[in-house]
């Protein structure tokens, strides 16, 4: 529990949530089975729960072992956490103003830098944190005796837990409000857990110590346990339904929170953890908490790449750029920190001035690293974009003139779209021609190439009001065609792209067989539902991934269950409920090569 070795673990998880964050995006927030990786999509928390734990702790052992720890605490503390938060949020503005051109009034602009309303999602953190050092601080204040303000203070994590349970969900689509959303609560029970621990170090240690072997086992296997619990718990009941559910999982977090900090601990008392690398993010772990989610969201969120170029672009330009950062909010915060305190800023002695110069090469090298991925992602991402709207005339030319003499039944190229994400750039989009009327043609997708369900809530919904058909005709979708492709297709009843009903669906294909759906790479990875099962086939030897896929209900009539057609290729009217996730997706667009 030395001061190195608890960095040494913040750092490491500071690493897990970064890797957590990333895990949601990939598997859509666990929409998608991602296995091994989608344990990180549950983690979250625990890690969080260390730095809440290793604050707690880090309080109470200082105020019972330093003489006037309290006097300068504030001075101290305060722009420890403030000052990186504030320069983050101010990054946030100018993100936002550059990518999205919100900049906002000067009121919103001012309660985003202070952390009024929070620009970055991951400052919610420090939001709290500061709300416990203060209260630590008044309390302690106020109270001589150190027991009074220690159990004042867990009764204040205690309120705070409640208060932010019973505040719910930011509404959709707004900016991240205090105390709102389980990340607020679902681990700030390890704070009180470590200040107790803290507390009773002393006489707690001597039993650790002498058992740490078998504890270490016995603790492993009972987070374990809980842990799997938890998963189960929130699968189950959540936070969106009942309030007697929603404890259910709170309780069932908070305890694997506890389990796992207990884990943490003894076994730290069996090895210990350490090197360069850690010894390196732990200089940066503020800005790199603080940072990475811009990365993950504003600037990488709708950017296709192949799933492991995700974690290793994201973390790699996250600590880059947080390492840039760390000198001039380290010059900032130790310049204020000597204002408040009353003490001079001390300066580099022989030992910090080598430190310094390690820094640097350390710098350099996260820099060149940071751009070498920047350059290679940009290679791969931006060149076949290039590519592809210079060359975008003389494809539609080949599209055109195969979509002009294209009979019923065979298949034209038309458009682009993510298939295989392990491929640069987007592919071509082969279409089966399922009817033609003078010169317009409709087109059906070969393959499935997406993965959806027909509406987010479990409700009655017609066609018109879905959330897939907003799907299909946004911006996500319709970016396939090129603008020479674009001028030619023709909207159907509004849409640009939509599906096919289920007559339709009996009409264009001679069998059951035929109607079966093959979907790509791309769609396979987004959770998509696959079975190579089927009454066809014994056993489908070709490796077709085929899945069940969405047709389009009848215009005006709202229903529970959508249409589909089953990985038989046969066509049901009444067998998956809206909400269903994992149903292929396959487009049917219209073109008019005269046009």
């Amino acid at each position: 529990m030395s001061r190195e070795e608890t960095g040494f673990i913040q750092s490491a998880a500071c690493i897990g949530i970064v890797l957590h964050h990333v895990t949601q995006q990939i598997t859509g927030y666990d929409s998608y089975a991602k296995l091994p990786v989608s344990l990180f999509d549950d983690f979250g928390y625990l890690f969080t729960g260390l730095f809440f734990f290793f604050s707690g702790y880090g309080l109470i052992v200082s105020v019972r072992s330093k003489p006037g720890y309290l006097k300068t605490f504030l001075g101290k503390r305060l722009p420890s956490v403030l000052i990186p938060f504030w320069i983050a949020n101010l990054i946030g503005i100018l993100l936002h103003a550059v990518l999205y051109g919100r900049a906002g009034s000067a009121g919103d602009i001012l309660k985003y830098l202070f952390g009024l309303k929070l620009i970055n999602g991951n400052g919610w953190f420090f939001v709290e944190i500061v709300i416990l050092y203060l209260a630590f601080y008044i309390l302690f204040r106020l109270f001589r005796n150190q027991d009074i303000g220690l159990t004042l203070l867990l009764a204040v994590v205690g309120i705070m837990i409640a208060y932010s349970f019973h505040q719910g969900h930011d509404p959709q689509g707004s900016p991240s409000h205090w105390f709102r959303g389980e990340w607020w609560y679902n681990s700030t029970i390890a704070f009180a857990f470590g200040a107790l621990y803290a507390r009773f170090r002393e006489k707690t240690d001597v039993f650790l110590a002498k058992h740490s072997g078998v504890l270490t086992a016995v603790f492993a296997v009972l987070f374990t346990a809980a842990f799997f619990f938890s998963v189960h718990m929130v699968r189950k009941y959540g936070y969106y339904g009942s309030t007697q559910g929603a404890l259910k999982t709170l309780f069932s977090q908070m305890a694997a929170c506890i389990l796992f900090s207990s884990f943490i601990l003894v076994l730290g008392m069996r090895i210990s953890i350490g090197n360069r690398a850690l010894s390196f993010v732990n200089g940066i772990r503020t800005e790199l908490f603080l940072l990475h989610g811009y990365f993950v969201h504003e600037i990488f969120e709708n950017v296709k790449m192949p799933e492991l170029w995700r974690y290793a672009v994201i973390l790699v330009l996250s600590i880059g750029c947080a390492a840039l950062l760390a000198p001039g909010i380290r010059f900032v915060t130790d310049s204020l920190t000597a204002f408040l305190t009353g003490k001079k800023r001390t300066y580099d002695t022989l030992e910090s001035g080598i430190a310094k110069q390690k820094r640097k090469k350390r710098l350099k090298f996260w820099g060149i690293t940071a751009a070498v991925i920047a350059a290679a992602f940009l290679m791969w991402e931006f060149v076949p974009r290039a590519a592809r709207y210079l060359l975008a005339e003389k494809e539609w030319k080949e599209e055109r003139e195969a979509l002009v003499n294209a009979s019923v039944g065979e298949e034209v190229f038309f458009g682009r779209f993510e298939t295989d994400r392990m491929h640069p750039g987007q592919e071509r989009i082969s279409w089966i021609v399922i009817r033609r009327d003078g010169d317009k043609v409709s087109l059906l997708c070969r393959e499935g190439i997406a993965g959806s369900s027909y509406n987010q809530k479990h409700e009655a919904v017609s066609w018109e009001d879905s959330d897939l058909r907003a799907k299909l005709n946004s911006k996500a979708y319709l970016d396939m065609f090129s603008r020479y492709e674009a001028e030619h297709v023709v909207p159907k009843e509004g849409d640009m792209l939509t599906l096919l009903t289920a007559a339709e669906a009996l009409e264009a294909f001679d069998s059951d067989e035929d109607r079966e759906l093959v979907i790509t790479a791309e769609a396979k990875a987004q959770g998509t539902n696959i079975n190579t099962m089927s009454k066809h086939h014994e056993w489908d030897m070709k490796g077709y991934r085929s899945s069940w896929w969405w047709l389009r209900g009848e215009a005006g009539e709202k229903d529970i269950y959508a249409p589909i057609v089953t990985v038989d290729g046969t066509v049901l009217l009444k067998e998956k409920v809206v909400n269903k996730p994992g149903g292929a997706v396959r487009p049917v667009v219209t073109v008019d090569p005269s046009l």
